[in-house]
């Protein structure tokens, strides 16, 4: 195939799922001129702020723009076809953390310490929480920066406050050993009601779920070198173990529920607690969506052998390598990532920000859909990233799919742990990791 054909053949995949918006709203107006900005984003909650920002932005600087919206798993790989092959056809890219090592190390972005430094600043603003920014250096926390930090999302462990204190627990559980102790009591004497809800479905879902459990356990996947992978290990027999007997309380069909089953069945009142992220609490304090308004707590992650951490999982802006306006691309980002702009997401699309004076805003503060920002800060300033490497994806979806069969009985905790140990070492020697 020549080089011609192979631009035109990638140009096609990558338009399939196309928007065209202009400034000044119909999409038979163009304004000339002034340059365009091509957005790859999610189809979710967080892709239509991003969306809404963009339109925001073509009016107040009279420009065209065109969004490209794709589901979590074809975003991914419409935004590595595009970079990997240098096509250009993007400017900006809304990415999930874990892609950003993976883009970065191949020097698929824009280097943005020279545009914050025609600006008088040294990078990333101190406003933003430090977890936040360091996710958007290469390498991590101490390189350069790659990316701004546009959605704060962090897990937090969601609760049935009156369930829990009707079954001896007037607060947040601080260990996984107390909170079990509730929420088995919950299922034996609750009818109808499962006293937690896992995420099972393999790949990505149950990977995030197991993550802060495995945390909380002692466990990490990889060496800090990454030289040596430690998933059969005895701190994740421990948490993998744990992690059934929280499947033993959920509802049926457990290992094959992502993130909106969870959001569902405490949504209709028929679970009594969960691992979740911040995007599902507008609903849960909506009285047209949910059946236990006002009944939710949120909690950091319990502790097991040691502290509980949550898995930070931000939603970052960048600019690819390959993009033809770099510094309107930029000035978008920054521009949308301000204290002003984050708190204008927060009170009209519920999207987290990631910015301390938005978090202890005196206005949102008061709000019953804001109470629990306080957690949410707390929990994002404490959180762990997952494996800063490169290859992440395909050691995330190989250890989803063990961890998915022990959830299902398919394997022995131990049987799972033992292959998965030996499928991701071969991934990561033939990533360069190990020997």
């Amino acid at each position: 195939m020549n080089k011609l054909a192979k631009y035109l053949l990638v140009t096609l995949l990558l338009l399939g799922l196309t928007v065209s918006v202009f400034a000044g709203g119909g999409q038979e107006e163009k304004v000339k001129g002034k340059g365009k900005l091509v957005l790859a984003t999610l189809n979710s909650v967080e892709g239509q702020t991003t969306k809404k920002a963009l339109r925001a932005y073509a009016q107040l600087k009279g420009i065209e723009v065109e969004i490209v919206e794709a589901p979590y798993s074809n975003l991914f790989e419409k935004q590595v076809l595009d970079m990997s092959q240098g096509t250009g056809l993007y400017d900006i890219v809304l990415l999930d953390d874990p892609w950003f090592t993976q883009y970065a190390e191949n020097g698929w972005l824009t280097d943005l310490g020279p545009f914050f430094q025609k600006r008088g600043e040294s990078g990333l603003s101190d406003d933003f929480i430090p977890t936040s920014a360091a996710i958007c250096h290469y390498p991590y926390k101490t390189g350069k920066v790659y990316a701004m930090p546009f959605f704060g999302n962090a897990q937090m462990f969601f609760y049935r406050t009156d369930l829990f204190a009707k079954y001896g627990l007037n607060r947040a559980p601080k260990t996984w050993d107390e909170a079990y102790t509730v929420m088995k009591k919950i299922s034996d004497s609750e009818e109808g009601v499962y006293g937690y809800v896992l995420r099972g479905q393999q790949g990505n879902p149950v990977v995030a779920q197991f993550m802060p459990v495995f945390w909380s356990f002692g466990g990490r996947m990889f060496s800090d070198d990454k030289s040596k992978v430690q998933i059969d290990t005895p701190e994740a027999l421990n948490a993998l173990n744990f992690f059934i007997k929280l499947k033993d309380i959920s509802p049926p069909g457990a290992e094959s529920f992502n993130a909106q089953q969870l959001a569902t069945h405490m949504l209709q009142g028929t679970a009594a607690s969960t691992i979740n992220w911040p995007a599902f609490v507008p609903a849960f304090e909506d009285p047209k969506q949910s059946k236990i308004v006002g009944k939710i707590g949120y909690a950091p992650i319990p502790s097991g052998t040691v502290t509980g951490s949550s898995e930070i999982g931000h939603w970052i802006a960048a600019v690819p390598a390959g993009s033809k306006n770099k510094e309107l691309a930029f000035d978008f980002i920054y521009w949308a990532t301000s204290a002003e702009k984050q708190k204008e997401h927060a009170k009209t699309m519920g999207t987290p920000p990631t910015r301390l004076s938005v978090f202890t805003d005196p206005e949102l503060v008061k709000m019953d859909e804001f109470k629990h920002y306080p957690i949410l800060k707390d929990c994002i300033a404490n959180s762990t990233p997952r494996p800063r490497i490169a290859n992440w994806n395909e050691v995330e979806n190989t250890f989803g799919i063990y961890l998915s069969m022990a959830v299902a009985g398919k394997l022995s905790p131990k049987e799972a742990l033992s292959k998965a140990q030996a499928e991701v070492e071969e991934l990561m020697k033939k990533a360069g990791y190990m020997k």
